[in-house]
C-alpha cells in the first residue's frame, strides 16, 4: 500500500487518474486525528491513498500523520510538495527531486522516542533511493536538489534567502521535515517530488505564465508510472536503517507501544 502526500493543489477531478475512488477515513492516533484519507484504486493495482497537506504552524502534527500512514497498512510514501526556489538556476515551473536536506524547523515535534531518548537513526540516505530512483526514471528532467525545511506561513526575508543559499539548499518548503526522518523511526520508505512554484525573496517577482500547472501536468501523466514502478519488492533497506539501541523488535516489539 502506498500514500500520496499531496501539497500541492490539484483540481480533484485530476486525480482520476490515479484511480476509482473507494473510501474515505480519518484516524486517531497517539498524537491527534489525521487525515481524512481518500483511497483510490486503479484496476490490477495497489490501492493509493491520497492525503491532502499543506504546512503552517496550525496543522497537524507529523507525526500523527506518519503514525497514521502506518496504521493503514502504508509501506512507501511519495510526497508532492509545492517549493520556492533560492537557487538562481531554478525557475517557476521546474520540476525538483530532493536528494538531501537541511532541517531549519524550530517548533515541530523531533521524535517518536521522546519517551525513550532512543532515535539515534542513519539519515543516509535522507530519501529513499528506490522511490527517488522510481521517478528520476519516469521524470528524467527532475532537478536535484538540497531541500530546506521550514515553518510557514512566513516567507523568507532577502537576507535570510541569501543565507539559505550560503548553506547549501536550493529550495524550501514546509511540507518534507521532519517527515522524511520520521517515516525511518516507523520503518516507511519516503521520498518526494516538488515543483517550484515562486522564487526566493532576494529575486525579482516573475509573473506566472502557466509555468506551474504545466509541471503539475507533467507529474500527475508520470505518476501512474511512478507508482506501478515501485510497487516491485523493496531494495532500498529503509526498513531497516536503524542503528544502536533502535534496532527493530530491542527498542519494542510492537511500533504501537511508542506512543
Amino acid at each position: 500500500m502506498h500514500l500520496l502526500i499531496l501539497a500541492q493543489p490539484l483540481p480533484p477531478r485530476s486525480l482520476e487518474t490515479l484511480g476509482v475512488f473507494l473510501e474515505e477515513r480519518t484516524v486517531q492516533t497517539p498524537y491527534g486525528q489525521a487525515g481524512p484519507f481518500a483511497l483510490r484504486q486503479k484496476q490490477n493495482a495497489p490501492g493509493l491513498w491520497i492525503l491532502p497537506y499543506f504546512g503552517g504552524p496550525n496543522r497537524t502534527d507529523p507525526r500523527a500523520t506518519l503514525w497514521a500512514a502506518k496504521t493503514l497498512g502504508v509501506q512507501r510514501i511519495l510526497a508532492w510538495d509545492s517549493v520556492i526556489g533560492l537557487d538562481h538556476a531554478l525557475q517557476r515551473g521546474d520540476v525538483i527531486l530532493p536528494r538531501d536536506y537541511i532541517d531549519w524547523t524550530k517548533h515541530q515535534p523531533t521524535t517518536f522516542f521522546e519517551k525513550t531518548g532512543a532515535g539515534y537513526i542513519s539519515q543516509v540516505p535522507p530519501f529513499c533511493p528506490d522511490i527517488s530512483a522510481a521517478i528520476d526514471r519516469h521524470l528524467p528532467k527532475a532537478k536535484p536538489v538540497i531541500y530546506l525545511g521550514g515553518e510557514g506561513p512566513r516567507r523568507e526575508t532577502a537576507a535570510e534567502a541569501r543565507m539559505f543559499q550560503q548553506w547549501g539548499a536550493q529550495v524550501r518548503g514546509l511540507n518534507l521535515v521532519p517527515e522524511t526522518y520520521l517515516a525511518k523511526e516507523l520503518e516507511l520508505c519516503f521520498a518526494a517530488i516538488g515543483v517550484v512554484a515562486a522564487l526566493g525573496a532576494d529575486r525579482p517577482h516573475a509573473p506566472g505564465q502557466g509555468q506551474v500547472r504545466e509541471a503539475d501536468q507533467n507529474i500527475l501523466d508520470a505518476l501512474p508510472a511512478i507508482l506501478a514502478d515501485i510497487s516491485q519488492p523493496p531494495t532500498c533497506g529503509c526498513d531497516h536503517l536503524q542503528q544502536g539501541p533502535v534496532q527493530r523488535g530491542v527498542l519494542a516489539p510492537d511500533w504501537r507501544t511508542w506512543g
